[in-house]
């Protein structure tokens, strides 16, 4: 029935939009989230870029210059919806290596038990041994 139009992103917010989107697909770029005040900030150490997503603005910095623009929720929604989709994948790899580790580490370990030799303990027997001296005491 009625056929709401999504409202077109102004041609900054597209601009920004790409930014966010390349610089949380960047492997070197670090991603963070701040959980009590949930604001995300992407920092590329190499290039000097740092952006931080609020509820309502979005803060791209360098060096030189600083851009900050308000936004609608729900466009700095879809922002922060890019970083946790980055992170999450980051996150899964990080679990699958560490998974794999831990399972060759186990592995390891139970080839270890498996090749360990029991070791042969020899104990005299000085009561029956009858290569011993005879001691004699006095004269």
């Amino acid at each position: 029935m009625f056929g709401f139009k999504k409202k077109q992103l102004p041609e900054d917010a597209k601009y920004v939009m790409d930014i966010i989107h390349k610089y949380a697909e960047k492997d070197t770029a670090k991603k963070l989230i701040s959980p009590i005040s949930d604001e995300y900030f992407i920092i590329d150490e190499e290039n000097q870029i740092f952006i931080c997503i609020e509820d309502d603005k979005v803060t791209i910095s360098n060096h030189t210059f600083l851009y900050k623009k308000f936004f609608n929720l729900s466009v700095t929604t879809e922002f922060k919806k890019a970083v946790r989709e980055s992170i999450e994948r980051e996150m899964q790899e990080l679990k699958k290596s560490l998974f794999k580790n831990e399972t060759e580490l186990l592995q390891k370990v139970f080839e270890m038990a498996e090749n360990e030799k029991v070791p042969t303990i020899i104990k005299p027997d000085f009561k029956n041994s009858t290569s011993g001296r005879k001691v004699s005491g006095g004269k």
